[in-house]
């Protein structure tokens, strides 16, 4: 279920190199690395997943820059509520099906996340992260996964959302 997923991977590397003399604004190069692994037992799943984002001579205009905050992604802030040259993330989602309805299942979760976004690849360090976590209902709809839930943030950030989609 790539909604809700009770097993198996997913890996991304991504390369971008912009470039003026092929109609760009600007020139620079981006670096993306992501991993998530999938795992359940009985009713209750979870997804482990970690990223990485460099800008090469950390040069990328503010359209280019990586984002963080929202769902999953530093849920106690809003969407792309902070943005840098570089980011990284590592999270655990865990979620439990409470509902076994056939066209609409439904799960009951929470997740913890750690990461930041930094303006030079100088200040990335694991010491200057920030912990936030969620927790939510979900629900396998037909027209696609929708969630509901609240985000939890040091430094007293909190979010509500209500998100259609897969965050996976």
């Amino acid at each position: 279920n790539v909604n809700f997923p009770t097993r198996g991977n997913k890996g991304k590397v991504e390369l971008i190199a912009s470039r003026k003399s092929l109609g760009s604004s600007s020139s620079f190069n981006q670096a993306l690395l992501s991993y998530s692994q999938a795992f359940s037992w009985g009713r209750n799943n979870m997804v482990g997943a970690f990223s990485l984002n460099t800008t090469q001579n950390d040069n990328a205009p503010l359209e280019s820059l990586f984002c963080m905050g929202g769902f999953l992604h530093l849920s106690g802030y809003q969407p792309c509520q902070l943005a840098g040259q570089n980011s990284g993330l590592v999270g655990a989602t865990f979620y439990r099906r409470i509902l076994d309805l056939k066209l609409l299942p439904a799960y009951l979760g929470g997740s913890i996340e750690y990461g930041n976004v930094w303006q030079t690849r100088d200040e990335i360090s694991f010491s200057n992260g920030l912990f936030n976590g969620s927790v939510f209902l979900g629900a396998d709809t037909p027209i696609g996964p929708v969630y509901v839930g609240a985000g939890f943030g040091e430094g007293g950030h909190y979010s509500g959302f209500l998100y259609l989609g897969s965050p996976f």
